[in-house]
């Protein structure tokens, strides 16, 4: 029967041609290594809310299974196995041109002794398949170990590294949101680094945030989410990746819990928050879609502090304001214009007031008139 399907599948992928990415902005499951790809897991990830999943897939029939229910639902896959990395001429051709495929998942925080390696990777599987696209993730510059182990002395050298292999966007995490609402302190840093480096290579950034809890980090609340969403955006992210819609299981180094997809199968509660979180970033999220940000403060408010971000999209500029807190209200004070207009997080429009009660994480979006 397996080996029935992977010929069915098999032939079916021959017979599409890939398209790029997903429509619009990426929000991106990254579904870690499970057996659970079947019908009902990708509807469940459509239903909340992803247009792209990132699948690690351990067989080729899981690869293709994969790749055949995420295109049910429209999603685009960016596609990990060990066999892809150590044997890319046996697993490439029986994915490549299939319709659901984006990209191939080459490392997760690779350090600079890998660079090349990882350029003869991605050279192997562009002479197999020419409009291979490939996916690195990044280590975030969080310690003085990290600095050692990448082998560079500051992470905007790391960055600027890694921007000799030919990649199509810049992805990195780090996941600010600590237990007791407390905040990791280099976050800021970390997205002015890598926001200069998008800049000067004009390559996208993309960001992952948190929704499993583990070790320091805390069960997601709505709030959580959205001052990683919403802060990611203000800096000028063109892709949101979620570690990790399944729940990996437990080990030496950390105890995960919890993620939207239980490893008994089951959606848990963090899956309805999830799921919230996307109905939100959804019309939000293609507000900063192709935009281009133009300048970033950060300023004190009565109550707290808020990102202050300007952006411009096609012949419109607009201001908007995050709370930088994970669980307290914010207040922002403006002064009165008939020179702009409030735009909601559903993109209908409204006349400005002149305070604002911004919740846990939230944002508040003006546009030029």
């Amino acid at each position: 029967m397996k080996r029935l399907l992977l010929i069915v599948l098999t032939l079916l992928s021959l017979q599409t041609l890939r398209a790029g990415g997903p429509d619009g902005f990426p929000i991106i499951a990254d579904v870690m290594h499970t057996d659970l790809y079947d019908a009902t897991r990708f509807r469940d990830i459509h239903k909340a809310g992803f247009n792209a999943c990132m699948c690690w897939c351990r067989t080729p029939e899981k690869m293709q299974a994969a790749l055949y229910h995420a295109n049910v639902h429209g999603m685009k896959v960016i596609m990990y196995s060990d066999m892809i990395v150590d044997q890319p001429e046996k697993v490439v051709p029986l994915i490549k041109g299939h319709e659901a495929l984006w990209q191939y998942h080459l490392a997760d925080e690779p350090t600079m002794k890998r660079w090349d390696r990882l350029n003869k990777l991605q050279a192997r599987i562009k002479k197999i398949d020419p409009k291979a696209q490939c996916y690195i993730n990044l280590l975030p510059n969080s310690s003085k170990e990290v600095l050692k182990a990448i082998g560079l002395n500051n992470y905007p050298d790391y960055l600027r590294e890694f921007s000799k292999i030919e990649q199509p966007q810049i992805s990195y995490d780090y996941y600010p949101v600590l237990k007791n609402g407390k905040q990791g302190p280099k976050w800021y840093s970390i997205l002015d680094d890598i926001r200069n480096e998008s800049l000067r290579t004009g390559k996208p950034f993309w960001a992952y945030i948190l929704c499993v809890p583990h070790l320091i980090y805390p069960k997601p609340t709505l709030g959580h989410l959205r001052l990683q969403c919403y802060i990611n955006l203000a800096y000028g992210a063109q892709g949101i990746l979620y570690f990790s819609y399944s729940t990996p299981a437990p080990n030496a180094h950390a105890d995960f819990h919890d993620g939207p997809l239980l490893r008994n199968g089951k959606l848990s509660k963090t899956y309805k928050v999830v799921r919230k979180m996307n109905a939100e970033l959804k019309p939000v999220a293609s507000l900063f879609w192709k935009s281009q940000v133009t300048g970033i403060e950060h300023r004190k408010c009565e109550d707290g502090e808020v990102v202050v971000s300007h952006f411009k999209k096609g012949d419109k500029y607009y201001t908007c304001y995050v709370n930088k807190s994970a669980v307290n209200d914010v207040t922002v004070s403006l002064r009165a214009s008939n020179h702009i207009m409030r735009i909601r997080k559903d993109l209908s429009t409204e006349a400005v007031k002149t305070r604002y009660k911004l919740s846990a994480g939230d944002i508040l979006i003006m546009r030029d008139k």
